[in-house]
């Protein structure tokens, strides 16, 4: 209690502070306010004049002619005159009293042409001589009536005006061909359909909102994930670098307050006001696409309608993103000698968020493998799914996950980065000096900053090779099994331990490779036969629920065809074995002993647990997964050793190989004929109940705990 009130404290007298800065009320309430009304409305007045202006300015179409004969160039000219002419009679003949009628606006267009006569079209389009060419080409004799003209338009495609030029040219040859496509019709008395025997329409079905989130989820998602992060860089510099510059920083740090503290209420502040930047920006969006008539302009038409209501629900999910930048910010800025120097510090990291940031709204990148663990990415494709009205429970898990074990791997950076002497009497050898191994002791665990980041860097890794290691067209599933086989100990077991040796962690401590007494091995045994009965109910259970998805229910038959011909080592070896080893060194070696010292018991074991499910990919088995990785950390945690949990872990994995490969077993126990989400029968669920309790019981000591 009394840390929480000085961490209040810290944070009131912090955040009152900031408040009270011009600076910092110009970059987080003025700019935001008046950038988007400047900004849009701006935008949007100059799009419409420049528009009007390319519609009615004088363009020049220049006429080609063969210079051999000169007599031909006078009449190509009354042609194409003849031709403006009775364009602009068509259009006269159909107008409306409203001045400001289409048709009007065309034959402004029209009055605004003059016409050259060049030798060489291509020529006089490409060095800006004129805007456009016409070439006249006939198709057929000049006997034969009538004869079919053919007009070449030429143009400069990476000049603007020259695009403007040749649309608005060309509106006056098909108003022309169609007016003269009639005129035949009416003088062969024949029907107008028959310019059109199959008419082929499309009709949208999308609604007015997805239509609306399609339009706001190209540009507002970006907008306001870059408008969170740019929120929290003044505080974050103020804070750090401004304190240490103004000589603040040395009278907070003698105070009677530890150094954790003291980070914890600075990076509040700063996430708070970057959650309020992004607050102002989205409410200054908002309000400006409103009242500024855009909601309603765009409504007009009845297949548009901006979905405003979302944004609120986006800021909801900005949270945990902004609890990540703002750690990174803050450990940054930590150290850095003045805030000049601290903006050059923060340079890379804007950098590192526009890239993916780009990526993602750029129109062909999803929300779907990989792209929904890579941060700043899957924030803003998320943002764009839920404009567009896509709420999938599974994806939004995936992402607000994924953010969470980063941003809590960043604020355990920063607090270490803050909280090292390095920091806070920052020298010109600062950042060397944080990771120089000189100045690191020998420890028996690793620190919870370093399991955290090292768990956060290899998530993403991790995630990537799982997806490009995926079984192609003509490969089977036995590939992506192989080759998991043999990335899994390099990226859970040989990265973890030369970490460990860097940071001059003992290994066979931090990775829990002493031995165990014998009373743990016998509950690994009993937890590792039975634990798939409770497990296998657990999922009944869920299917119940929520159905499971039938790709997950027809993985058994995925798995057979995958080790076909092969003998039962092999899928024992690559499904039990490997993968009970390499994940119980990292998940209940590697990370459970970094977080032993700094969270209590459960706390820890709860956490590992559901890294360990995250890990998994497949969120459908996230509670069966994470109940598995609970239970295979206490038992790590009663024996503190990790053999136990291998063990338990290799059973578990194996018997399930053992009944997929071996249908004599699943037929003795009367389950062969069973459907993967019916129940099991009354006595094997007691059996393996008896079985998993019997584990745990024998497993507590009430000296461990």
């Amino acid at each position: 209690m009394l840390m929480n009130r000085r961490i209040l404290t810290i944070y009131t007298k912090e955040l009152t502070e900031l408040l009270r800065d011009r600076r910092t009320l110009i970059a987080m309430i003025v700019v935001p306010i008046a950038l988007y009304p400047l900004l849009i409305i701006g935008s949007v007045h100059l799009l419409s004049v420049q528009d009007g202006e390319r519609k009615t300015e004088k363009i020049t179409i220049g006429i080609q002619y063969d210079p051999e004969h000169p007599e031909d160039k006078q009449p190509a000219v009354w042609h194409l005159q003849r031709q403006l002419h009775a364009a602009r009679d068509i259009i006269r003949d159909n107008r409306d009293d409203d001045p400001d009628d289409v048709v009007s606006n065309g034959l402004a267009s029209i009055e605004h042409m003059d016409i050259v006569v060049v030798s060489d079209v291509e020529q006089a389009v490409a060095l800006g001589a004129c805007d456009v060419g016409v070439v006249y080409q006939s198709n057929g004799s000049a006997n034969q009536n009538p004869t079919q003209q053919r007009v070449t338009i030429k143009y400069d495609k990476a000049e603007l005006r020259s695009e403007s030029a040749v649309a608005r040219v060309r509106e006056v040859f098909e108003l022309l061909s169609r007016n003269l496509t009639m005129e035949i019709l009416i003088q062969e008395n024949l029907p107008f359909w028959i310019l059109d025997p199959i008419h082929v329409s499309a009709e949208n079905v999308a609604t007015p909102q997805k239509v609306g989130g399609m339009v706001l989820g190209s540009i507002v998602p970006l907008v306001l994930v870059l408008m969170t992060i740019t929120g929290a860089i003044y505080p974050a510099i103020d804070l750090t670098a401004g304190e240490r510059e103004r000589g603040t920083l040395e009278t907070l740090i003698v105070c009677p307050v530890p150094p954790v503290e003291l980070m914890t209420g600075k990076y509040l502040v700063v996430a708070t006001v970057a959650m309020m930047g992004a607050a102002l920006n989205l409410i200054s969006m908002g309000a400006t696409l409103h009242f500024g008539g855009f909601t309603k302009m765009i409504s007009a038409s009845g297949d548009t309608e901006l979905p405003l209501e979302v944004l609120p629900v986006i800021l909801v999910v900005l949270v945990p993103f902004a609890m990540l930048f703002s750690a990174i910010m803050v450990a940054v800025c930590s150290y850095a000698r003045t805030f000049k120097e601290a903006q050059n510090y923060i340079m890379p990291v804007i950098l590192a968020a526009l890239i993916p940031g780009g990526v993602a709204a750029m129109p062909g990148t999803e929300l779907s493998g990989i792209n929904a663990y890579v941060p700043v990415m899957n924030m803003v494709l998320l943002a764009r799914e839920m404009l567009l009205g896509h709420f999938e429970l599974l994806t939004i898990t995936k992402v607000m996950l994924s953010t969470c074990v980063y941003a809590g791997s960043a604020v355990m950076v920063a607090s270490h980065v803050f909280s090292t002497e390095a920091a806070i009497f920052a020298d010109s050898a600062s950042l060397k000096a944080s990771f120089s191994r000189q100045f690191i002791h020998p420890t028996k665990y690793p620190t919870s900053t370093l399991a955290l980041i090292t768990t956060a860097i290899l998530f993403p890794i991790w995630m990537f090779v799982q997806f490009s290691i995926q079984p192609a067209a003509d490969q089977s599933a036995l590939h992506t099994f192989q080759m998991t086989a043999w990335l899994m100990p390099i990226a859970l077991v040989l990265i973890p331990v030369m970490l460990l040796a860097y940071f001059k962690v003992q290994i066979v401590s931090a990775l829990g490779l002493s031995g165990a007494k014998p009373r743990y091995l016998v509950a690994a045994i009993l937890i590792g036969l039975g634990g798939w009965i409770p497990a296998h109910e657990l999922f009944a259970l869920q299917d119940a629920i929520s159905p499971v998805p039938k790709a997950i229910l027809e993985s058994n038959n995925t798995l057979m065809s995958a080790f076909e011909n092969q003998g039962l080592w092999v899928p024992l070896l690559l499904i039990a074995v490997i993968p009970a080893v390499c994940e119980e060194l990292f998940f209940r070696g590697f990370l459970l002993s970094g977080l032993r010292n700094s969270t209590k018991k459960w706390t820890a074991i709860i956490i590992v647990a559901c890294v360990f499910a995250i890990f998994h990919i497949i969120l459908i088995k996230f509670v069966i997964t994470a109940v598995l990785g609970i239970v295979l950390g206490y038992l790590c945690w009663q024996s503190r050793s990790i053999f136990p949990s291998i063990l338990a872990h290799m059973l578990h994995n194996g018997i399930a190989v053992s009944i997929a490969f071996i249908p004599s077993i699943a037929e003795k126990m009367g389950i062969d004929k069973l459907a993967p989400t019916d129940h099991l029968p009354v006595h094997i669920i007691a059996i393996g109940t008896a079985m998993v309790v019997g584990g745990i019981v024998i497993a507590k000591d009430s000296q461990a705990e």
